[in-house]
């Protein structure tokens, strides 16, 4: 069964290549020659996997042909990844791309000697084939995968439960009882010998109790052979808290975190599967149970299938699953096969005779049952009832386990199974994973109907289906969640999984599940891994060792940055970081260009993301990020179609981000109301630092931008985004008002650029003014206005008392540019200023604009300078100047707007004497030429002096 299974196995496998190998180009020679040892080699594997020549040789044979196989995958895939390189390249630069090409040209003599040291190996492998007396027969055409989805729904995957209930409401009542107790703990045992369902009716029971709320927690601890008190310990913290947040350390430790978990509490703990006979081990393990928890009432179910086991733990009550009954056995099969319709009269004869071989054990029972399913033709049922014993050796069960495994219709179906094994016994395995780790390691092939994905939610209700994996969990909507194997299922699994390898062969493991910290493990076996699953990492795995991996998961570990070693495995399909605490995405992810999943929900940092329609580029993905820190860039927001699709980012949920630049393609056509609702839905919380938004279409702001208000998580309660330092708007094209920034005490540097369809600033910028407000802009330092084509007046303090109003009372550095209609400016907004270093204007008349400000330097920039009297000092100090010219030109001093990205342009600038009369004026810079001196009216309190 071995050498037919492997053969089985590696049919997929070489069938996976020879596509690969029709993808291959600029080695066209080899390539062919390598299809043609391909289709030979497949040949043979249709002898093999028919067992016509059982025996050691053989095995042997497909030992040498897998290790090919290995290497050959390896080589076209490293061709493909190059080949994606230089695409890649090309698409960034033609520079790149040529030095790309060059690149892989040189790397093509390689690629070809590999090659045909391939086809070498493959050749001598032939050869060994027709010694060994393989035929090469032409294979079978390839069968489909039925579809199931009509005959069964989703609720008929769950576990059959026929002949238990009534022991089942024994254990609940008894239970129900031990918590009503004065005793500290209670123990029941059940058991019985593997396949009776032990598990099933304990998991029965355990969700019965959940459902009635009785005991305060609920915990599940699979056991198996090992027992070690302070890994149940662990297993124990980790069911009642995070699994993602406990790590083994020292036994008091553990205790005293299991004491704080249980404060209060009572608790029902099933420990599945126990192996132990060890007193002394159990008494470890109970006596500091026995003090973790003050609460009376609590109770352990353990099973076993040893009575002299369960005798050990001393448990008030024991149960001893028997055999089903023939009846029974026949009611799951019925069940299994059928539902709730009638059966047939002509299967009823066969399916009596199948259900007694059986033997009373509801597995076998319920995997039968699925391979009924398949075929409900008197003929199939008729040759299941006559052939099924004499074809399999081994005890009854394990050959009703093969038999099902035999009868999957997909060789790439029968290696998905194989895959699981590489879990531990009793490990809850999420579906969503396994799929990508199939998918990661080339066992799903998409077709016409299916990408691979769907492929593998199909491949997961076949086995469910026959009752080869466990569903332990659904989510709401009642899609199954997460699975189980069952332990003679998981045996059967392994045996197909090392089929073609030797028990010694442990230098070749091709997939490993790593639940501890051995690194001599992992160096024997670096070079042959395609999965490593690591609960635990350490810095000193030499990552860039483990070239062939496909599939990589790391445990907890605290770090700041990626391994850059990952870069060095171009193999890669899966990465999941998840559990790794990083800041951020290293720049070379995107070289690993096979990676079809990662996995990575507990950044701290993502600087930049940028919207996509495809899925895992949709803004949802950042919902669950909500210990994201620092900074965060959000590109291509018109791709985000509304406000609820906007929320799923769940900004208001990320208490560490402190700012947040949010962009729109500029130049677009898109729809203004849209824009808003968008925005609308990207609310931040209040701890935000820095404010940057770009690109935005709408006509006016949201209320949370607009106010400078978010909401507080209570109903109708708003908190002011008094955190925030800068604040950016640039390339708002459609906007017509500015929002409130006057009453943020925190705000330094305020940005407008590029507002083109802003004709005036209210009043409202400045916010609600009154008795307990009478300073604005409080701790402003730069303000900037850039490129406001068509903004005429800046108003002023609307007030009872204005000039008792305190207005930019720290301002230090003011640019204005290509603001060339703006004429009116609020009389106490130079009146406020005590400390303005530097001014840069453009298109407005200045000298009545700055003629009473204790300005200390001023630089003026413009086309032409048009002096408003003769060159003679003003009462303010200034001196107008007739033109200058370019010649004399010098570089300004550098902007005072830093901290914004695209800062003003700055030409050229002139310097020019300041004769210190009764003025202030120190220092000016006057850039380029400049005109427009007259275009302004005197006024307010500069025009009285």
């Amino acid at each position: 069964m071995e050498e037919a299974a492997a053969a089985a196995l590696l049919q997929v496998l070489f069938e996976t290549l020879k596509n690969e190998v029709s993808l291959v180009r600029g080695f066209r020679n080899e390539a062919e020659q390598l299809t043609q040892n391909l289709d030979m080699i497949h040949k043979f594997l249709s002898d093999a996997e028919m067992g016509s020549i059982p025996g050691e040789a053989v095995k042997k044979w497909l030992t040498d042909l897998g290790n090919v196989e290995f290497d050959a995958d390896n080589v076209l895939d490293e061709i493909k990844y190059h080949q994606l390189s230089k695409q890649s390249n090309a698409m960034k630069q033609k520079v790149l791309s040529y030095f790309s090409c060059c690149l892989h040209i040189s790397r093509a003599p390689s690629m070809a000697h590999r090659i045909q040291q391939i086809n070498g190996n493959l050749g001598v492998i032939n050869q060994r084939a027709a010694d060994l007396g393989l035929i090469g027969r032409l294979a079978a055409a390839v069968p489909t995968l039925p579809d199931v989805a009509r005959e069964t729904d989703s609720f008929s995957l769950d576990p059959i439960f026929i002949g238990r209930d009534e022991m089942m409401s024994e254990i609940v009542e008894q239970l129900t009882a031990c918590f009503k107790t004065d005793v500290r703990i209670s123990i029941l045992a059940i058991v019985g010998m593997g396949g009776l369902g032990k598990t099933t009716l304990t998991r029965k029971v355990f969700h019965l109790l959940k459902e009635k709320d009785l005991f305060g927690s609920h915990i599940w601890v699979h056991v198996s052979r090992f027992f070690d008190p302070l890994i149940l310990f662990n297993k124990i913290l980790k069911g009642l808290t995070s699994p993602d947040q406990v790590e083994i350390g020292d036994k008091e430790g553990v205790l005293k975190k299991l004491v704080d978990a249980l404060k209060n509490k009572s608790y029902l703990l099933i420990l599945d599967d126990i192996w132990n006979e060890s007193v002394l081990k159990w008494e470890e393990f109970i006596r500091p149970l026995l003090r973790v928890s003050s609460m009376k009432g609590n109770a352990i179910v353990v099973t076993t299938r040893s009575m002299d086991v369960a005798s050990i733990m001393n448990p008030l009550r024991t149960h001893e699953l028997k055999m089903l009954s023939d009846e029974d056995c026949w009611s799951t099969i019925k069940e299994k096969t059928f539902g709730k319709e009638n059966v047939p009269s002509e299967l009823e004869a066969y399916g009596t005779k199948i259900a007694e071989k059986c033997k009373g054990l509801p597995l076998a029972a319920s995997v039968v049952g699925g391979v009924l399913l398949c075929d409900k033709s008197e003929k199939r049922w008729h040759s299941i009832k006559e052939n099924w014993l004499s074809r399999y050796e081994g005890n009854d069960i394990e050959q009703i386990l093969k038999f099902s495994f035999d009868n999957l219709s997909l060789q790439s179906l029968k290696k998905c199974f194989a895959y699981c094994s590489i879990f531990p016994k009793g490990y809850k395995f999420k579906t969503q994973t396994l799929i990508e780790y199939w998918m990661g390691e080339g066992f799903l092939k998409a077709d016409e109907s299916s990408d691979m994905e769907s492929m593998g939610e199909k491949f997961i209700h076949v086995l469910l289906r026959n009752s080869l994996l466990q569903i332990t969990e659904r989510d709401v909507y009642g899609n199954v969640e997460s699975c189980v194997m069952h332990d003679l299922l998981h045996d059967l699994a392994a045996s197909v999984l090392r089929g073609s390898f030797k028990e010694d062969e442990i230098t070749q493991v091709r997939y490993m599940f790593l639940e501890e910290d051995s690194i001599a493990v992992l160096k024997t076996n670096e070079k042959y891994l395609r999965t490593l699953l690591s609960m635990y990492h350490r810095k000193d795995y030499m990552l860039s060792n483990f070239e062939s991996l496909h599939v990589l998961t790391f445990g907890s570990w605290d770090a700041e940055e990626l391994s850059s070693e990952i870069k060095k495995l171009i193999h890669l399909r899966v990465l999941d970081i998840d559990k790794l605490s990083i800041d951020y995405l290293p720049d070379w992810i995107g070289e690993l260009f096979h990676l079809q999943t990662l996995r990575a929900c507990n950044f701290r940092t993502l600087q930049f993301f940028r919207v996509g329609d495809k899925n895992g580029y949709k803004i949802e993905e950042l919902g669950c990020l909500n210990c994201l820190k620092g900074k965060l860039q959000i590109d291509n927001l018109e791709r985000v179609r509304n406000k609820e699709e906007a929320e799923k980012a769940n900004l208001s949920n990320k208490p560490k981000l402190l700012k947040l630049y949010l962009g729109w393609e500029i130049g677009r056509e898109s729809d203004t109301t849209n824009d808003e609702n968008v925005l609308e839905g990207l609310q931040p919380r209040s701890r935000l630092e820095k404010l940057v938004i770009k690109g935005f279409r709408g006509r006016s702001f949201p209320s949370w931008t607009r106010n400078m208000e978010v909401d507080n998580g209570r109903q109708g309660s708003r908190i002011p985004l008094n955190k925030l330092v800068k604040i950016r708007l640039s390339d708002c094209s459609e906007c017509e008002e500015i929002p409130m920034f006057g009453q943020l005490p925190n705000l330094k540097c305020l940005g407008l650029y590029r507002l083109r369809n802003v004709k005036s600033i209210n009043s409202s910028f400045y916010g609600s003014v009154n008795d307990e407000t009478r300073t604005v802009f409080p701790v402003l330092e730069e303000l900037m206005l850039d490129d406001l084509p068509k903004l005429t007046v800046l108003k002023g303090i609307v007030s009872g008392d204005a000039s008792a109003v305190r207005v930019f009372p720290r301002l230090q550095h003011l640019t204005i540019e290509d603001c060339r209609v703006l004429t009116s400016f609020p009389t106490h907004f130079w009146s406020s200023l005590k400390d303005l270093r530097s001014a840069q204007m453009s298109g407005i008349g200045c000298a009545s604009a700055i003629k009473a400000c204790p300005i200390s330097s001023v630089e003026i920039v413009g086309s032409r300078f048009t002096p408003t009297a003769a060159a003679a000092p003003s009462s303010t100090g200034v001196m107008d100047y007739p033109n200058s010219s370019a010649d004399d030109v010098k570089a300004p001093p550098d902007s005072a707007s830093e901290g914004f990205e695209g800062n003003p342009r700055k030409p050229p600038a002139a310097e020019f004497p300041i004769m210190d009369r009764e003025g202030p004026v120190r220092y000016a810079l006057v850039t380029g030429a400049w005109g427009g001196c007259a275009n302004l009216p005197e006024g307010g309190s500069g025009s009285g002096r």
